[in-house]
């Protein structure tokens, strides 16, 4: 028996449709939603995923029926700062938030406010963003300071709790008791990062509790070794810790290195990873030359990248994998559609700072994008790092998006000359290496082929792979 054949129009498969759905930008989306109703369901979604309060301000000009809608599309909220903008946010059909951002003390209503937004979404929450504006207030003494823990827990007392999603949280500029946080582990067993930024743990703990899921910690230095021979260190609650954030910003490094090592010791055996912040430099030499034992990460500020510090790290050589300094510029981003300014703080350094990768032979990633590299330099010695995945660097003479593009093209046709001749299929002769190019662009792509590991590269303009 025949059957009549059937046949429909591409883009009137509703599994097409929703695939294309997540492969545009928010206008393409608008733009696809008013095609038809069926398409208006797989692209609405698009458009409302990610609210960024800076990027759509007139987000606060809807009614709280579009809101209520079209809400539980909303999955990140980016900036809520002010008491209009959270308190849009305060709709139930805002009920399946994966990411939120959110200012929680600017004042009374807006703390009841954002609270309200944490606790509905609690459930599906897998990102949290808490912050607090400076104020000249004592944030001890003020209410709207301190976290209602409960807020962040599913279902408390329910008969069938639900537990968190939370994955990553961060607390910045505000007020926590001891045992608000081991309430806040217990009740967040998927938690892998905490981030207490400049937040104060205050009070006397009256039980103990171990996360030994979170991986990533960070605090002010203080904080993290109090002062008083009697306080707890924040460490204790962290058996699994990997990774150490800590800061210090407008007061003296008086903590002795010897306490500091033998908390870690005690409390961190696996700890191997520090993100050192601070406004003298000192910490970041204490830490390389007396506190860390078998270090695999080190980040710190540019300015701090020196001669000195660049020889404490090599007591580290045989544990280091990943050397990077922090970003702080705003405007920064390694996908811009121009090219990225450099400093040349490190000009003098340039020749010491070659000494990590030609000395560290499990190195994985070297992240510098405020060095510009001299290829003469980087010719003189053999980098040992035959791992190297990531390299975020500047090289001198790069210093046009169409230089840059040139030595990337170039790489990767090594790239793909290699996997050809590895798997025993012939090169065409126009496509083998031009040995007499002696170009920049040349140099720098054969320099990358020597890391057969290599995939993300940064060279001022955009982050490339090999394919």
């Amino acid at each position: 028996m025949a059957f009549p054949a059937t046949t429909k129009k591409v883009f009137e498969l509703p599994e097409l449709t929703h695939r294309l759905s997540r492969f545009v930008t928010v206008q393409d989306a608008i733009s696809c939603a008013l095609v038809s109703k069926a398409w208006t369901e797989h692209f609405i979604s698009v458009i409302w995923f990610k609210i960024d309060f800076d990027v759509h301000p007139r987000f606060l000009n809807l009614s709280p029926d579009i809101v209520a809608k079209h809400g539980h599309h909303i999955r990140i909220i980016v900036d809520a700062k002010t008491l209009p903008q959270v308190s849009i946010l305060a709709n139930s059909g805002v009920n399946g938030l994966r990411d939120l951002k959110i200012e929680t003390a600017a004042s009374a209503s807006q703390h009841v406010r954002a609270y309200e937004i944490v606790f509905r979404n609690n459930h599906s929450l897998e990102d949290l963003n808490l912050t607090a504006i400076n104020t000249t207030v004592s944030k001890q003494d003020s209410t709207a300071h301190y976290v209602p823990v409960s807020a962040l827990i599913p279902s408390l007392g329910s008969s069938s709790p639900t537990l968190s999603k939370l994955q990553r949280l961060r607390i910045q500029n505000m007020c926590l008791t001891h045992d608000s946080l081991a309430f806040v582990l217990q009740g967040c067993p998927r938690l892998s990062q905490l981030r207490l930024s400049f937040t104060d743990v205050v009070g006397t703990p009256t039980q103990s509790f171990q996360h030994a899921g979170v991986k990533v910690f960070g605090s002010t230095l203080k904080s993290i070794f109090p002062d008083e021979p009697t306080g707890t260190s924040l460490l204790s609650y962290f058996p699994g810790l990997t990774t150490l954030s800590t800061y210090n910003y407008g007061s003296s490094h008086s903590i002795p290195s010897a306490r500091i090592k033998d908390d870690i010791t005690r409390y961190c055996p696996h700890l191997s990873g520090y993100h050192l912040e601070d406004s003298t430099g000192a910490i970041v030499l204490n830490f390389l030359t007396d506190i860390a034992n078998n270090m695999s990460e080190i980040v710190c500020l540019l300015r701090h990248i020196s001669s000195e510090t660049i020889t404490a790290m090599l007591l580290h050589q045989a544990t280091l994998k990943i050397v990077k300094h922090f970003n702080f510029e705003q405007d920064f981003d390694f996908e811009k559609e121009e090219i990225a300014k450099v400093g040349d703080h490190l000009q003098l350094s340039g020749r010491f700072l070659q000494l990590i990768p030609r000395c560290c032979p499990d190195l994985e990633e070297l992240r510098l994008f405020g060095h510009e590299m001299d290829m003469d330099v980087v010719e003189q010695g053999k980098w040992v790092c035959h791992d190297l995945k990531t390299l975020r660097i500047r090289i001198k003479g790069l210093d046009t998006k169409e230089k840059i593009l040139k030595a990337i093209a170039l790489w990767r046709k090594g790239c793909w000359r290699r996997w050809r001749k590895n798997a025993g299929t012939s090169v065409a002769a126009e496509d083998e290496e031009d040995e007499t190019d002696m170009s920049i662009e040349a140099r720098v792509a054969r320099h990358l082929l020597k890391f057969d590991k290599l995939w993300w590269v940064w060279l001022g303009y955009q982050t490339w792979t090999p394919i």
